[in-house]
């Protein structure tokens, strides 16, 4: 099987299968595996809770070393509204990967975060802080872990890997003054893999930054509210109609929320592969979500900004991995 089929595989699947002191950690579960691995050195902590929201668990895989170990952190997909952290733990793809991981003397951990509900008034901002803050929780408590904080990549897939961009291209994100220790931990991390991402965030303006060359064949904003559907972005933005797409605060919000803008030189590399749609004009919102002129949105503003990155979209014929897999990617970040 060749490379582009086993990405097409395997993106796919990970789309649709889609306090301030020690004392105050809720104590975590060592249960057994979830699933098998190779290697027998592992303690797996299941539904370590890193704040106050019932969604706020993560399960960390940590193999055991005489020295501190890098991490890599996952962030599921599901739109914002559904996924788990437990999804990747039927995926045979993503248990081979955590047991190389683990071979290699690299933690792993998988996070859950509160997701979109009806008539929600937060907007995917609460998402995407809360897999901030996950991070930063790791971090605080990496002695407790034996983990070195300072070896760090996010891995996600479509809303996952949004946030790992998001997360991986504003600037620092560490309230140093902040009365909960949690804040004061950096975000900044080592690389990024993004598997069936999107961009940005600012989602009425796709038809100009994503999808312009669609343009002659009708993508406009409308075209796009068709696409991702009005009840979808009055929920991802936390308003209560479309008219307010265009307010200050929520033009400000989409701001903050657009990747493209936020990427520079000085950002992680990134690994980024959306394998699993077609080159073609959208025409359902899976389509548009995980577009593979995504991908190359990313890779064009990286190369205009000098930023290194790896891309695998086979459908546009971009690879510039030499051969490096996701996993030697992972290798080469961690272990330099």
């Amino acid at each position: 099987m060749n490379k582009y089929i086993l990405s097409l595989l395997f993106v796919s699947f990970l789309f649709f299968s889609c306090s301030n002191s020690k004392e105050e950690i809720i104590e975590e579960n060592n249960q057994n595996l979830p699933f098998a691995l190779s290697t027998n050195n592992v303690t797996f902590h299941e539904n370590i809770a890193y704040g106050e929201f019932e969604r706020n668990k993560f399960d960390l895989f940590t193999p055991d070393s005489d020295a501190k170990t890098p991490i890599v952190i996952y962030i599921h997909g599901g739109g914002f509204t559904g996924g788990s952290k437990s999804d990747l733990y039927q995926n045979f793809f993503f248990t081979n990967l955590v047991d190389n991981l683990l071979s290699e003397n690299i933690a792993f951990a998988s996070i859950n975060y509160r997701l979109l509900e009806t008539n929600e008034t937060e907007g995917v901002f609460k998402c995407m802080n809360d897999s901030k803050r996950a991070l930063q929780y790791i971090r605080r408590f990496s002695n407790d872990y034996n983990i070195n904080k300072d070896k760090v990549v996010l891995i996600g897939a479509s809303a996952g890997a949004g946030t790992s961009l998001w997360i991986g291209f504003n600037s620092d994100l560490a309230q140093i003054n902040h009365s909960d220790v949690v804040f004061r931990e950096s975000t900044r991390i080592n690389g990024i893999v993004a598997l069936s991402t999107q961009a940005n965030y600012d989602i009425p303006e796709w038809h100009n930054t994503i999808f312009k060359e669609y343009q002659p064949q009708g993508m406009s904003f409308e075209a796009i509210l068709g696409l991702a559907q009005e009840e979808t972005l009055l929920q991802f933005y936390g308003i209560d109609n479309i008219s307010e797409l265009s307010s200050s605060q929520i033009l400000q919000d989409r701001s903050n929320l657009d990747m493209l803008e936020l990427l520079t030189n000085d950002d992680p590399e990134f690994y980024v592969s959306n394998a699993d749609t077609p080159y073609s004009l959208p025409t359902n919102a899976d389509q548009a979500l995980h577009h593979p002129l995504h991908a190359k949105a990313l890779i064009d503003k990286a190369t205009e900004v000098n930023l290194s990155y790896k891309a695998l979209i086979p459908q546009m014929n971009i690879d510039n991995t030499n051969g490096e897999s996701m996993l030697d990617f992972i290798l080469r970040k961690l272990n330099n």
